[in-house]
């Protein structure tokens, strides 16, 4: 039986773009209120990014708040994941690209399609990607 390496997270990154579409606003554009849509969704806002910026733009931003808590460079990573659903393109890969603005020069990635659970089948793959002993560091991403 091989020996299985534990696998832990050891820094937490996140970004929303600043923009702020708030139900409010939506009551001013079409038919409907802010309780509706609170009682329907529990949604009482949504962060809007602005035209150009892609997927990408955001996940270097959760990845640079998280490699500066865990205290290493992006040089130090050896793989990316990023579960995605709204990828900058087709091709290459939203990780690819991340890794690309990273700096992350050693890593390797590749994007996870799989929707509202896409950051489980990200981190599960990371761990085990770590725990068989493939990489040391890897960074899992969730943009939906």
């Amino acid at each position: 039986m091989q020996n299985l390496l534990g696998a832990k997270i050891t820094a937490l990154g996140t970004y929303v773009p600043p923009k702020i579409l708030s139900n409010q606003d939506l009551e001013k554009m079409v038919d409907t209120t802010d309780q509706w849509i609170i009682d329907r969704t529990g949604i009482r806002q949504r962060h809007i990014v602005e035209k150009g910026v892609g997927s990408s733009d955001l996940a270097v931003q959760a990845a640079c708040q998280a490699l500066a808590q865990r205290g290493i460079g992006a040089t130090d990573l050896e793989a990316i994941i990023v579960a995605t659903v709204t990828p900058d393109m087709m091709f290459p890969a939203t990780a690819c690209l991340l890794q690309n603005k990273l700096g992350a020069k050693g890593a390797w990635g590749f994007d996870v399609s799989a929707a509202c659970s896409g950051f489980v089948y990200a981190l599960q793959t990371g761990v085990q990607f770590v725990r068989t002993g493939r990489t040391k560091k890897s960074w899992s991403s969730a943009l939906m």
